[in-house]
């Protein structure tokens, strides 16, 4: 019997029973990741595969979803495709014998909310620089061409600090 959505799931029981679960959640529901793009549009698509290790519920978290960030060079929208694979435990961080290739999630296994896993894994898949790649078109901020370094209204602040060096 699936569940719905909202409600937390019991990653205990999922693991018992090597349950799959597959959501999918509009972007614009998850707040911080919102703050972050240029338009909070499309969804994410998130699988959890959920199996025993060692006896500690765990699973297998694959999230994916495209979004539209801003762009730090010319400040204009870019698409980008986030993915991300996670193993993890449901187990306290403080645990001993937990395996090193799974991240610990604290907390009540029997009430787990994949949503917000879901969008903490979004989080930690955007790039450290938005910006678009070498075969994308970068425009300047406002449509301006970029300007000649040459032109004689250009400001040069600092100019005279090289004069001052010499001394």
């Amino acid at each position: 019997m699936p569940t719905p959505r909202d409600q937390p799931l019991d990653a205990h029981g999922l693991a018992r029973s090597g349950a799959v679960v597959k959501r999918e959640y509009p972007i614009a529901r998850f707040a911080r990741l919102s703050d972050r793009l240029s338009e909070p549009t499309g969804s994410a698509t998130a699988r959890i595969d959920f199996h025993l290790l060692d006896g500690w519920p765990a699973a297998e978290l694959h999230v994916e979803a495209s979004v539209v960030l801003i762009c730090q060079r010319c400040l204009g929208p870019v698409c980008r495709k986030l993915e991300s694979a996670t193993s993890l435990v449901f187990a306290a961080e403080d645990t001993v014998d937990l395996p090193a290739d799974h991240e610990a999630i604290g907390g009540d296994a029997r009430k787990l909310d994949l949503a917000s896993l879901v969008e903490d894994e979004l989080l930690l898949s955007l790039p450290l620089i938005a910006q678009h790649g070498p075969a994308e078109e970068c425009k300047p901020p406002g449509g301006a061409a970029k300007a000649n370094p040459e032109t004689p209204e250009m400001r040069r602040p600092f100019a005279g600090l090289k004069d001052l060096l010499k001394h």
